[in-house]
């Protein structure tokens, strides 16, 4: 049984009645597990979310001072201080551990990228509705380790200060206060209060961003997995794509009748495929169709500084792990002098991103999965890019000492 606490400790039942989410907003105590707005069919909303097969699991709102700088230059750590001015926000926990065995020593932190949230680590298999194909939750739980899914700040359940505050910063420290909760055991678990030894930051495209961030700020963590991600970007073209194909959330039907101020954006309709998935084509539509249905939002101070962000200095000591798919359509080359990175082996993707994240690092590997675009977790090939990733960390930081 899936159950909800508040930060109160108030129990919800996990059975979410779709049309809670149509206000694009989580009713008060449920989380967002189906954000959607009257434009969205609330079946394809319901179906997009794998069951939590193997793992016992508890959804909780963690409050944490957002303590956010709107610096000169984003991301250059100058802050001018803004959290009594905004005061205490929350984050949604979505923390799973192995059913029918001892709770691990290790859990693996789940960081999503813009316009998703916690769901993005559990995708529905529209083959298999019962199964768990496409669910790195369930992959990991499998390998013995615990995971906390989260909405970052300013995403899916969790609060939304002004778009201003959410950036690299905001998102970082945030990240950071949910790493020491877990690691204090302040983290609502699904039996009993849990402090895990050791923290595993797993992001995704701008979660993995935030991740390094996190990483070096703070080195607070055990490992690094970081997928679709490097410090390349197709210059060329993803900024303009980015900024073309998508518009203020509050223009969005999903979204109609929301209080989200102009600086949260959405994608356009129909633009999730081109934006997330190509040139890819091994993913089944149905599933993209779902993320149209269930697609969040994101602020236009987090991707406004981009370039700093990928230039910032890192001192990572911790192990890194790059997971990336052939085709993706953001970070990867695709053509001569598109300015992505090199892709098509692990070698050349290690070797291309060893000088971003400073001397101190202990250990940089990586994995390329072929023939799979930016979500790497929604394509067919999910299994070998689950795979990769476990097998990697469970030589680096088992999931039991």
């Amino acid at each position: 049984m899936h159950v909800f606490k508040s930060s109160s400790g108030r129990r919800v039942a996990g059975v979410l009645v779709a049309c809670a989410a149509t206000t694009g907003v989580a009713l008060a105590g449920l989380p967002a597990v189906a954000v959607a707005g009257p434009a969205s069919d609330p079946d394809v909303v319901a179906a997009s979310v794998a069951p939590d097969n193997g793992r016992t699991c508890t959804t909780s709102r963690l409050p944490v001072d957002l303590e956010v700088g709107l610096p000169p230059t984003p991301g250059s750590g100058v802050d001018v201080p803004l959290g009594d001015t905004l005061g205490q926000q929350e984050v949604v926990v979505k923390l799973c551990v192995p059913e029918g065995a001892p709770t691990p020593d290790t859990v693996q932190v789940l960081v999503h990228g813009i316009t998703y949230d916690h769901r993005y680590w559990n995708i529905a298999d529209p083959d298999d509705p019962e199964g768990d194909r496409y669910s790195w939750e369930a992959a990991a739980a499998k390998a013995g380790y615990a995971t906390a899914a989260i909405d970052r700040i300013g995403n899916g359940g969790s609060t939304r200060p002004v778009s201003a505050a959410v950036n690299i910063d905001s998102n970082a420290t945030t990240v950071h206060q949910v790493i020491q909760a877990l690691r204090e055991g302040r983290v609502e678990a699904p039996e009993k209060s849990t402090a895990f030894d050791k923290v595993v930051l797993v992001g995704h495209s701008y979660g993995s961003m935030t991740s390094f961030m996190e990483a070096s700020r703070y080195q607070d963590v055990d490992a690094l997995i970081l997928t679709g991600v490097s410090h390349n970007i197709h210059e060329t073209t993803t900024a303009a794509s980015i900024e073309s194909h998508h518009y203020p959330a509050v223009l969005d039907p999903q979204f109609a009748g929301t209080a989200l101020d102009p600086g949260y954006v959405t994608s356009l309709p129909g633009a999730r495929y081109g934006q997330y998935y190509a040139p890819g084509t091994d993913v089944d539509p149905r599933i993209i169709e779902r993320d149209e249905a269930t697609k969040g939002t994101f602020s236009q101070t987090e991707l406004a500084n981009y370039p700093v962000i990928f230039r910032t200095p890192l001192d990572v000591r911790a192990p890194v792990f790059l997971l990336n798919g052939s085709l993706d359509g953001i970070f990867c080359s695709q053509a001569p002098l598109d300015l992505g990175a090199p892709c098509h082996s692990a070698e050349a993707l290690v070797e291309n991103e060893r000088p971003w994240f400073g001397p101190n690092v202990p250990s940089i590997d990586a994995h390329i999965t072929p023939d799979t675009g930016h979500d790497l977790n929604a394509f067919r090939s999910s299994q070998e890019s689950f795979g990769a990733a476990m097998d990697w960390l469970d030589e680096k930081v088992p999931a039991t000492s």
